[in-house]
């Protein structure tokens, strides 16, 4: 049976000390940025070309370096945000990656998190096996080197002014 793994993972955007504190409108321009300018927060993607832009839905070709054993390669996205909590990058195989800015407890700025959830789509492998496991292992701490690698350009960014 084929296997579809489902991984997440959060990390504090605004950390006690992190400056500048950096407000939702700013995040969410930075996430718009990520759409149109991949390279800018994922190392491992080299450019982005944007194909169509209606604003809140974005069609995109991200190009790929290799990694983990992968040949570069191309990926063509549909990219949809949700002001102002969430853009789905859509990929032809049915993989969906959702990047989230929720709310802590506090409700406040110093409380907003960033979540990266991803549902990879695996034809050829059979749940259950070492391959299985293996591709989880991998997918999640690729969830978090995501999400942190995206934090630090954020805040690069904020500091910079580049998100005002």
């Amino acid at each position: 049976m084929p296997v579809t793994i489902h991984c997440a993972y959060t990390e504090p955007i605004n950390p006690s000390g992190a400056t500048p504190v950096l407000s939702r409108d700013q995040v969410w321009r930075g996430l718009q940025r990520k759409i149109r300018k991949a390279q800018d927060f994922v190392p491992v993607i080299e450019k982005t070309e944007v194909l169509e832009d209606k604003g809140n839905e974005v069609t995109r070709i991200a190009h790929f370096s290799a990694l983990n054993g992968h040949e570069p390669h191309a990926e063509k996205e549909i990219c949809k945000s949700y002001y102002p909590t969430k853009v789905d990058f859509w990929q032809p195989t049915g993989a969906l990656i959702t990047n989230t800015i929720s709310d802590g407890p506090g409700l406040t700025e110093h409380d907003y998190n960033m979540t990266y959830t991803f549902e990879w789509r695996y034809p050829d492998v059979e749940e259950g096996s070492e391959e299985h496991q293996r591709l989880w292992k991998q997918s999640i701490e690729g969830a978090k080197g995501a999400v942190h690698k995206s934090i630090e350009a954020l805040r690069r960014m904020g500091q910079a002014g580049e998100l005002d």
